[in-house]
Order: C-alpha cells, then sequence, then structure tokens
C-alpha cells in the first residue's frame, strides 16, 4: 500500500486525486491533506480519509475546521498557515506528495517534502519555473522522484 499526502486537497487536481484514491483504496493510504480555505470541502474529505494530519493554509478558517470535525476520533493533528501546510508536505511516512498547490505557493511545502525523502507528483509548474534553481538540485542530493501530475508537466515530460 503507498501512503501519500495530498497539498491542494480541494482544487482541481485535488479532487482528482482524491477520487483516484477512493477507486483504489487496497493499494492508496492517505496520510496528509492540505488546503487554502475551503472549510466544508476540506471537512468532507477528512471525514471520507481519516488523514493523519492536517492543515489549512488561511488561518481565519481554522477554528471553522476545527468544528467541523469536533465530533470525529480519532481526530487528526490539525494545524493552520504556511508552516502548518509545510509541516503536512514533510510529516510521516507518505512516500509521495501531490502538489496541487497553485503558484509560487507550493514552493516551500515541495521542498520540505523534497528534502524530507519524498518523490514528488507534479501539477504546480511554478514551482520548477521560480524554484527550479533550488528544487532541481535537492532533488538530485535527495535522490527522490519528480513525476508530472498534470497534462501540461506530462507533456513537457515526454518531450524530455
Amino acid at each position: 500500500m503507498k501512503a501519500i499526502t495530498l497539498l491542494g486537497s480541494t482544487g482541481s487536481i485535488g479532487t482528482q486525486t482524491l477520487d483516484i484514491l477512493s477507486q483504489y483504496p487496497d493499494q492508496f493510504r492517505l496520510v496528509g491533506l492540505a488546503a487554502r480555505r475551503n472549510v466544508e470541502l476540506l471537512a468532507d474529505q477528512i471525514r471520507q480519509f481519516r488523514p493523519e494530519i492536517v492543515a489549512i493554509c488561511d488561518e481565519a478558517q481554522f477554528p471553522l475546521l476545527k468544528e467541523a470535525i469536533a465530533d470525529l476520533d480519532p481526530q487528526p493533528i490539525l494545524l493552520a498557515g504556511e508552516a502548518g501546510v509545510v509541516e503536512v508536505a514533510r510529516y510521516g511516512d507518505a512516500e509521495a506528495v501531490v502538489t496541487g498547490i497553485v503558484g509560487c505557493a507550493g514552493l516551500l511545502p515541495t521542498i520540505a517534502a523534497i528534502e524530507a525523502g519524498k518523490d514528488i507528483a507534479l501539477a504546480n509548474k511554478e514551482t520548477l519555473i521560480a524554484g527550479g534553481p533550488v528544487v532541481n538540485p535537492l532533488i538530485e542530493k535527495h535522490g527522490v522522484k519528480l513525476l508530472p501530475a498534470d497534462s501540461e508537466h506530462s507533456a513537457i515530460f515526454q518531450c524530455l
């Protein structure tokens, strides 16, 4: 069973990734989730997949998320802010991190996951465009794989 962490779980890439995970529950285990601010959808995802750790980037939404899942037992570790998302990215025994965070906000969590030795399924081109000079040497140093998780990235990957 492959352990996965998903960053950007309430966006398009995130929801599509969770659809796939739900179709293959005997092959994947979701370790962590991170989302920007959609408390309602994130709470539903927590209830369905029961991750060990969750972060919501928008700190103002943190109390609402805590309230939305207050009845769950066991409770996941709940974090907030960019630091929380970074912690989710590096947490635990996840073998791979799917990064569906939009824009440059995905850079620091991706770096944290790479430094923790996790393979990266990347759906965020800004991480390579803006952060390539930092990210690429780290990938090599830590011996992790970088895989495309979006059609544009896949096309570029196939050309290389």
